[in-house]
């Protein structure tokens, strides 16, 4: 009586250990890029994760503000959940009919942030920043926009399709 015990006892502890461990899929880090466009900065292509515009006053409904967010990681620090290092573009641009082209130094603030602590202004020496409007999307377009700060930077050229809100 006391083998058949046993055996029972045996045989549960084996099912409860062979069941207790599963094996699951392996981990998969999901990269969000909004896919409304295209950034580089120097020889650089930059995931994009934001891409939004909006008028932000009633007052003056033909000034359009944009927020752009890049990730500066590279491929192996994304991949490795390194913590957030982004480019921040913010434009202010007051459009004039369908198509507006600005100087990016009067139009055009830049941030790089990396987390945690860093948030550092970069300086725009030159560059272009046009504006295509159609009925229910902005093409926002930055040619040879000359951006950085201490050794940080470069030559930013990109374009988005936006769906102003």
């Amino acid at each position: 009586m006391k083998s058949i015990t046993y055996t029972l006892i045996a045989f549960f502890a084996a099912a409860v250990l062979f069941n207790g461990c599963k094996k699951h899929e392996p981990f998969v880090n999901i990269e969000y890029n909004c896919e409304c466009g295209d950034l580089s900065l120097g020889d650089k292509v930059l995931s994009v994760r934001l891409a939004e515009g909006f008028v932000p006053s009633d007052d003056a409904p033909n000034l359009y503000r944009y927020h752009i967010v890049a990730d500066l990681r590279t491929e192996n620090e994304v991949a490795n959940h390194n913590p957030n290092h982004d480019l921040a573009l913010t434009v202010d641009v007051t459009t004039d009919g369908a198509s507006t082209t600005v100087n990016a130094v009067d139009v055009l603030v830049a941030n790089e942030i990396e987390v945690p602590g860093l948030d550092v202004n970069w300086d725009i020496s030159s560059g272009i920043v046009n504006v295509l409007i159609t009925d229910n999307s902005h093409v926002l377009t930055l040619t040879n926009v000359l951006a950085g700060s201490s050794g940080n930077g470069g030559t930013i050229d990109a374009e988005f399709t936006i769906i102003p809100q």
